[in-house]
């Protein structure tokens, strides 16, 4: 990388009449050894702060389900359980188990906010990390509300209403709202205790929301009807198996960063002829 120093030596040694031929005025020299002293400067910041990482847990998670085994299932709040399921509605007498994830993403801007200026990042990835303590193929939890472990399709869905509750949401009273895909995924459990990491695709109700710098709901819902997946959740007795959402941003582009590596490349090409 071309240091300060090094941009200012190297003007400095441009024949003048390469100068002039360019604006026959000693003010664009000027202006254009200020104009790569600041790019050189964003370049050098960009290289000390690559990427900022955020990462957290749940405000609130919990599922909803229609199933029949407790004769009103879908009436019922499970946000007070240590697990959270997803599965269709062939995994047993329990009915499709709808996921439901909520965090606060105020920290996330805050942070790259700090590290780049306001609104001076752009979001790279985003990624849920999830884990469970039965998460072998057919095996059987020990409270009968879950359906045996089994592989499967499901998806996750950005969520628009944000207004549920941990421990009032029903499958009766959760709303519709409107979603957006994150990506479809094939879920083959892992063994107990495994953490495994779903990478969300960045779709703009989703950058937006997070950039909102409030509260931001997905939805984790079957696509077939053999899925059973069970993850814990932020009530379970270990922290290390709690849902993760991590945001990845790097610092965009700057206007001054830019408008130097255009001057550069003028010169360069003016000085060639």
């Amino acid at each position: 990388m071309m240091n300060i120093p090094a941009i200012d030596s190297a003007l400095a040694g441009f024949p003048s009449a390469c100068l002039c031929r360019l604006t026959c005025s000693n003010l664009f020299h000027a202006a254009l050894r200020r104009v790569m002293r600041i790019a050189a400067a964003s370049l050098t910041l960009g290289a000390a702060s690559a990427q900022v990482v955020w990462s957290g847990n749940p405000t609130a998670d919990t599922f909803v389900t229609n199933g029949t085994l407790n004769g009103a299932d879908a009436n019922t709040n499970y946000g007070s359980l240590g697990a959270i399921s997803v599965a269709g509605s062939a995994s047993g007498n329990n009915g499709e188990y709808l996921a439901l994830l909520k965090f606060d993403l105020a920290g996330a801007v805050a942070a790259f906010d700090t590290a780049y200026g306001a609104g001076n990042w752009t979001i790279t990835s985003a990624t849920l990390r999830l884990a469970g303590n039965f998460a072998t193929q057919g095996a059987v939890p020990n409270n009968a509300r879950f359906p045996a472990i089994s592989s499967g399709m499901f998806e996750i869905d950005w969520f628009s209403d944000d207004s549920w509750t941990e421990t009032g949401v029903t499958y009766n009273n959760f709303t519709a709202g409107t979603t957006a895909s994150l990506g479809g995924f094939t879920y083959t459990p892992p063994g107990n205790n495994v953490q495994v990491t779903w990478s969300l695709g960045l779709v703009p109700a989703l950058t937006s929301d997070i950039a909102s710098a409030g509260a931001v709901s997905l939805r984790l819902a079957p696509t077939d009807t053999t899925l059973s997946y069970l993850f814990n959740s932020r009530s379970y007795n270990t922290a290390a198996n709690y849902p993760l959402l991590s945001v990845t941003a790097v610092p965009e582009p700057s206007a001054l960063l830019l408008a130097g590596i255009g001057s550069l490349i003028l010169l360069t090409r003016r000085r060639a002829d």
